[in-house]
């Protein structure tokens, strides 16, 4: 199968989570960006990547973001953000595993010490690539 990928978007009030994602679900950049640099910094990453599709969540502010990234020639699909801050937090302990004695406290309990929208992005762009490209297997995500 060919490369592809995507920009995923988490938006958010006043910041938003990015992360560009290929069909084999290999993270290529991540990152949390301020609200006022979403237009300059999507230009940036998909000159960069060559990114043809973005993939944005639909909740959050997803009306502003859609407004402005409309002003892009890219094609934009809106995926269901339902529990994905639930779930981002998990990912965050698979990709950045707790350490010293945090190793001993159930997962539930513990916290990401910093804001993670990049990861709540990658897990839309998971969501993207499971419901348009019949894939499930997650244990490639490279980070």
């Amino acid at each position: 199968m060919k490369k592809s990928l995507i920009l995923s978007i988490d938006p958010g009030n006043s910041k938003w989570g990015v992360a560009i994602v290929d069909n084999d679900l290999k993270v290529h950049d991540q990152g949390i960006f301020l609200l006022d640099s979403l237009y300059n910094m999507v230009l940036e990453f998909t000159k960069t990547y060559k990114i043809n599709l973005i993939v944005l969540g639909n909740q959050t502010k997803s009306e502003h973001f859609f407004k402005v990234l409309s002003k892009l020639d890219i094609k934009i699909v809106l995926i269901d953000e339902k529990n994905s801050t639930l779930e981002a937090k998990d990912l965050y302990f698979e990709i950045y595993p707790p350490k010293g004695i945090k190793k001993l406290f159930p997962k539930g309990l513990l916290y990401p010490p910093r804001d993670f929208d990049d990861i709540t992005a990658i897990v839309l762009a998971r969501r993207y690539f499971c419901l348009y490209l019949n894939t499930s297997d997650f244990s490639v995500l490279d980070s």
